[in-house]
């Protein structure tokens, strides 16, 4: 498995701003390619790490856990 650091700083991005478009405006990019970066993530593990919601995003419990491990 490769394991790119830069999908869990962009991770971290989103969940401490509680929204995608924040997250990608905080990390001077795109709306669309931090969606991409966290779905390859989610991918690369397997589970999903975000409820997705029109106010936002909420982490997963497997999203808690990852967040207070990178934390």
């Amino acid at each position: 498995m490769n394991i790119n650091l830069e999908l869990y700083k962009i991770f971290y991005s989103v969940a401490t701003n509680g929204s995608i478009s924040k997250a990608a405006e905080a990390m001077n990019s795109s709306q669309p390619a931090v969606t991409f970066q966290i779905k390859n993530l989610e991918e690369q593990l397997n589970v999903n790490l975000f409820i997705r919601t029109k106010k936002g995003t909420i982490l997963t419990d497997e999203g808690k856990i990852l967040y207070n491990y990178i934390k």
